[in-house]
């Protein structure tokens, strides 16, 4: 018998993976009908789903420079989710982490990717100090 709650966390993962990276163009073109969506395979900005070993979970994906805890559950819990991303960042070695939570009834890029405030000040002075100017 399959664990259905299980199956669906699974399918969210797969579904947040596949829109960053498209979004991000590390797939080719017509991903879907090829025999291997990458671009490059080695490139480390491709979002993974990396294998869990060990006792201290790294996280649903990487997208560096963060880790995703990705959720897809009937009741919300934003601080839980948080706390859990950024634990996982942290035994992953990454500097930041986010929860991507889905959007009941919507597409994926409606989901929400929520930070605590301290990691969004964080990101954003590493991007001022990058240059990362938008206008």
């Amino acid at each position: 018998m399959t664990n259905r709650a299980k199956a669906k966390g699974t399918t969210w993962e797969r579904e947040v993976r596949h829109y960053l990276n498209t979004a991000l163009g590390q797939y080719v073109d017509h991903w879907k009908d090829a025999a291997y969506p990458w671009k490059d395979p080695h490139d480390p900005d491709n979002v993974t789903r990396p294998a869990q070993t060990g006792v201290k979970d790294v996280g649903d994906l990487h997208a560096r420079p963060f880790v995703v805890e990705c959720k897809a559950e009937k009741s919300i819990r934003l601080a839980d989710y948080v706390r859990q991303a950024n634990r996982e960042s942290a035994h992953a070695g990454f500097p930041y982490g986010v929860a991507v939570v889905k959007a009941p009834r919507r597409s994926v890029a409606d989901g929400y990717a929520v930070m605590d405030l301290a990691t969004f000040a964080q990101v954003l002075a590493t991007l001022r100090e990058a240059g990362g100017r938008t206008q």
